[in-house]
């Protein structure tokens, strides 16, 4: 596709695709909408006041906010979060031309979900675990995932450090919305869209976050013991069943009892999630006349639900570290997929670690 020109957050002009990621076509979403607020799905503002979601992207969602009676005691980020949380029209400004998305047949698409201000953690990540081409038999491709980040929001200038990274490592994919943490469930489905229409070769996508330790051979070698027939409705991590929401307000995860009264749907824990192209597709779509949920773990698993699909537990994916003992023993990440919450130092002394031609470990039982 053409290349196009946009003002970023700063008044720097990036280098994108010009053209908006596809959203979800308006008149489908609304009748959809319709549908669906009459099940008890979300059991959440949407579904228990059958609201009518807002048709265009510049409306805010004031309708909520005027029938939530507690609305104006939720935190300053989630009513931001709930009055636009039925947009998902957000254009590229940073993107890539189709020959540098997924170059040579990639297989295995590796996407980051990382921020403008962890420059160290891409680094590392693309040093190490993250270098793109071929892993056994499969070509992998790594990309990162960002939204903006304004100076004006009280974060640093980095655009000259990212106009940089971005001439030299072309794996960036930027869009024009507010990169937050109730906002990650957003980043997730314009990822998803924008993968409908790149990267024709992919069949298998990871999703994750730029603090984990990801053993790329060994989720290849786990993908190429799978049957044609068992990749096809593939998502898989570490999944959490029985969850309720948090309604301590301090909480990270704090979700009001007026927003959400149910228990959440089985979901893959953050860190990282493994699932084949067709599900990927058949997300977006769900996402088109489900609204966002400020968590984007269990969004995915709300979509994964509306779907009939289960997500599937694999043992080799630590989304809640290791136990303390197990830390510095680098045979037992030899036994892992992913391990989550590291720093990039740490996962440059692991990568240095575990590719010690002096590193002696017992076989696996």
């Amino acid at each position: 596709s053409s290349s196009g020109r946009r003002v970023g957050s700063g008044g720097m002009k990036w280098e994108g695709q010009g053209a908006r990621t596809n959203p979800c076509p308006v008149t489908n979403r609304e009748r959809r909408a319709a549908k669906e607020l009459n099940k008890p799905m979300l059991r959440n503002t949407t579904a228990q006041l059958n609201l009518t979601l807002p048709g265009m992207c510049g409306e805010s969602f004031h309708e909520v906010s005027q029938i939530l009676a507690d609305f104006s005691s939720y935190p300053g980020h989630l009513q931001a979060f709930i009055l636009s949380m039925h947009c998902r029209d957000y254009p590229l400004l940073v993107g890539l031309a189709e020959e540098e998305a997924c170059p040579n047949g990639t297989q295995l698409l590796v996407a980051v979900r990382s921020q403008l201000a962890n420059f160290d953690r891409r680094q590392a990540i693309r040093q190490t675990w993250g270098q793109t081409g071929l892993v056994g038999d499969m070509t992998v491709r790594t990309l990162f995932l960002l939204g903006r980040q304004d100076s004006g929001d009280g974060h640093p200038d980095l655009e000259a450090l990212l106009e940089l990274e971005r001439q030299k490592n072309r794996d960036l994919l930027l869009w024009d919305f507010q990169d937050t943490f109730y906002n990650l469930s957003l980043k997730d489905i314009l990822f998803l869209g924008w993968l409908r229409g790149h990267c024709p070769t992919v069949e298998l996508i990871f999703l994750g976050d730029d603090d984990v330790f990801l053993r790329v051979d060994a989720l290849v070698a786990y993908t190429g013991g799978l049957s044609a027939i068992t990749r096809q409705g593939l998502f898989t991590g570490h999944v959490i069943q029985d969850a309720v929401p948090i309604h301590d307000c301090k909480h990270e995860y704090y979700i009001p009892k007026s927003f959400y009264r149910d228990s959440y749907p089985p979901y893959v824990g953050g860190g990282g999630i493994l699932y084949s192209r067709d599900v990927a597709s058949r997300l977006y779509e769900a996402s088109c006349h489900l609204p966002l949920f400020p968590i984007d773990n269990i969004y995915l698993g709300i979509c994964l639900r509306e779907l009939g699909l289960v997500p599937q537990n694999h043992p080799g994916f630590w989304t809640f570290n290791m136990e303390v003992e197990g830390e510095e023993d680098l045979c037992a990440y030899k036994k892992l997929i992913l391990v989550h919450h590291r720093t990039s130092q740490d996962i440059i002394r692991l990568w240095r670690g575990l590719h010690d031609p002096a590193l002696a470990c017992q076989a696996t039982p």
